[in-house]
């Protein structure tokens, strides 16, 4: 019961850090970017770096369903640890400082990396870390939450959630297949495509929100809501 109690906590800390990383880091700076990931370097850094390094611990540390042997190579414990190594990763090899979009942004030094840095490698491994990132937390939602034991008969609670899981995990895997459709048109057609201001933004929140959206039902959220509503009509408050 405990290690139950301590997964809900871990998936509704996940959904609500998803829901929340875009609006503090925009709200914070007080700027609107072309990309979350530039609030690296800006007054709201705090917010993106500690949700970012929280992802990762909380992936790392989860523990999900056990591997079936006959039918997964990948047990829910490496997924996540992927998913978790691929936040940090994200931390530790920054955007590049241009690009950003906002007046208050600035590449201090080329040879600091935590002030600013144009280094296309590590640009492109944050690219990649962002994008494993995303990808992941689609899977998860997808194919780990809606997993069930076989000839169990789902209740309509569970196949509510279930289209919810698979909603939201597409929704992340389309937004991310935009984003690389459009890196992909900027990189070969870089004199021809270009990209909206915000286009990035846009799509990364999109996801962003919509993975929290699912961790935070399978960490019972709805249910808790339902059991406040009750309480709070039967106390007549």
């Amino acid at each position: 019961m405990e290690i139950r109690k301590s997964y809900l906590a871990i998936r509704k800390a996940i959904g609500i850090l998803g829901l929340l990383l875009p609006a503090l880091v925009i709200f914070f700076h007080g700027e609107l970017l072309t990309s979350i990931s530039h609030y690296y370097y800006a007054r709201s850094a705090v917010f993106f770096i500690g949700i970012m390094f929280s992802f990762g611990l909380f992936l790392i540390s989860y523990r999900g369903y056990e591997k079936d042997t006959k039918t997964e190579k990948l047990s829910d414990n490496t997924i996540t640890n992927i998913g978790g190594f691929a936040a940090l990763m994200v931390i530790f090899f920054p955007t590049s400082c241009l690009g950003s979009g906002g007046f208050s942004i600035t590449c201090y030094s080329e040879g600091l990396v935590m002030f600013g840095h144009v280094n296309k490698y590590v640009s492109a491994v944050h690219l990649i870390s962002a994008g494993l990132f995303l990808f992941i937390m689609g899977w998860i939602s997808i194919y780990r939450f809606t997993k069930t034991k076989e000839n169990v008969i789902l209740s309509a609670e569970k196949k509510r959630n279930n289209r919810v899981y698979k909603f939201c995990g597409f929704l992340v895997w389309i937004s991310l297949g935009v984003l690389i459709f459009e890196f992909a048109g900027q990189l070969i057609w870089s004199d021809k495509f270009q990209l909206s201001d915000y286009d990035i933004i846009l799509f990364e929140t999109i996801a962003v929100m919509a993975f929290g959206i699912s961790w935070l039902v399978k960490g019972d959220a709805i249910e808790d809501l339902i059991d406040i509503r009750r309480k709070y009509f039967r106390t007549g408050n």
